[in-house]
């Protein structure tokens, strides 16, 4: 018999949010504190930084976490002070808040980031009443987001894999691992470059899916 969807769960960054908060901080308001901390020309702190950042890369928990990033530069910055600076920078996708609204009439709705808890907090703060839960995979669990992940986080909450949906805009991240670890997966290809069953260009077009 097939399961039918109670939970739906998204991504933030490339998802609800356009990445334009993260950018900024990571590739503009950190390495401008570098140059002035260090007195270096910006242009060679963002040489420094964006290579130290390959290097350690996204499959690595570090690559996330401002505070470590903070501390690797000796900077003494206030890292939720730093980041509450910008958040006028955050974005929503135009078609977010409809679709949030018409889905939160029939589903519980909730976010699963790799993002810290730092952004996210951010990123999500006026999208808080449509969400049940709002889980940081590196802040509260631990884990990066991974098969693993999404079977702690059905645990947390109390349901079965089969049970709920998801959605985002990594193709291994939000669709192959959530689709292994039993989800009901959907990759979101803002960009039409890929064509599916669970494939979706925008929110919309996942909740006409989704029904």
């Amino acid at each position: 018999m097939k399961q039918k969807i109670t939970t739906v769960s998204f991504d933030a960054d490339g998802t609800l949010v356009t990445t334009a908060f993260a950018d900024l901080v990571w590739l503009e308001v950190l390495p401008q504190l570098v140059s002035d901390s260090w007195k270096i020309d910006l242009d060679d702190a963002k040489q420094k930084l964006y290579a130290d950042y390959e290097l350690i890369g996204p499959a690595r928990a570090e690559w996330y976490d401002l505070p470590y990033w903070l501390k690797r530069y000796r900077l003494e910055v206030n890292p939720k002070t730093l980041v509450q600076q910008y958040k006028s920078a955050v974005t929503l996708y135009p078609e977010v808040v409809d679709v949030l609204e018409k889905l939160s009439e029939k589903y519980e709705l909730m976010v699963i980031s790799n993002s810290s808890r730092l952004f996210l907090e951010i990123t999500t703060e006026n999208l808080k009443p449509y969400f049940r839960h709002i889980i940081s995979t590196l802040s509260d669990l631990g884990l990066m987001k991974s098969t693993d992940s999404y079977a702690a986080v059905c645990e947390r909450i109390g349901t079965m894999p089969g049970y709920m949906a998801h959605i985002g805009d990594s193709l291994e991240l939000d669709y192959v691992r959530a689709k292994r670890a039993g989800l009901k997966a959907f990759y979101l290809d803002r960009r039409g470059r890929r064509r599916g069953r669970y494939f979706v260009k925008d929110l919309k077009e996942f909740a006409m899916r989704l029904g």
